[in-house]
């Protein structure tokens, strides 16, 4: 590639808000790179899913989907993206569909539950619960799209669930505690979640305690329930 070819890939992989075209929808702002714009209307209809299911001002606080590109390196790649640190901004790719879709789904609630990327990558507590069953919770076959963005293609035992900048823990028993939840009737688990919000999305606040809110049975404070070991 020429020097200005390269210029140009490196402004749109560091600064892709230079070249963006941004549009609001509801309380979500949706900035895409010129080419990508007509993929706005379907990052918004697993947003408006995603953030119907959350409590105090999360369904209805400002967002913005960010799109980013990685092009110094080619334009065959599949890169992770660093966390970002904005406050309610969320990640998206240049790769749609199949998989993309739920993992955008764990980002953007990691960030409803957090407050931004970064924060969210960390989580290790009981909110990981809490965004799982964000993410997953409206979908139309949620254990499908759980084995999705697990990297072991499973609903049991702990597991690294990926999303656009990254990756999450995921203990057994976290697992547990969602595979149960997914499994139940949507509107009663939705309205038990928007009830405890507060709590379920309070930093510390454990795993068997997310599962006595949700009434969970059988999760103890076992040494796998909460791990932050990476």
């Amino acid at each position: 590639p020429s020097a200005a070819l390269r210029a140009a890939r490196a402004q749109v992989s560091a600064h892709p808000e230079t070249v963006e075209r941004c549009t609001a929808h509801g309380a979500t702002t949706y900035c895409a790179l010129p080419e990508w714009t007509g993929r706005t209307r379907a990052w918004a209809r697993t947003t408006d899913r995603v953030r119907a299911l959350a409590g105090g001002t999360a369904a209805s606080r400002p967002l913005t989907v960010r799109q980013r590109v990685e092009a110094r390196y080619g334009l065959d790649n599949d890169p992770s993206y660093d966390p970002s640190t904005v406050p309610g901004t969320v990640t998206v790719g240049t790769r749609w569909g199949g998989n993309r879709v739920p993992e955008y789904a764990v980002g953007l609630a990691s960030v409803l539950v957090a407050g931004d990327e970064h924060a969210g990558s960390e989580l290790c507590d009981g909110r990981v619960v809490t965004v799982l069953w964000l993410a997953l919770g409206g979908d139309a076959d949620p254990l499908a799209s759980l084995r999705d963005v697990r990297i072991d293609d499973g609903v049991e035992g702990g597991a690294v669930v990926l999303t656009p900048t990254g990756n999450l823990l995921m203990s057994a028993g976290q697992t547990d505690v969602v595979r149960t939840l997914l499994g139940r009737p949507h509107a009663e688990v939705a309205s038990a979640v928007r009830g405890h919000w507060k709590e379920l999305t309070a930093p510390g606040t454990s795993t068997a305690r997310v599962a006595e809110l949700l009434h969970v049975p059988g999760i103890g404070h076992g040494k796998d329930t909460d791990s932050c070991e990476r």
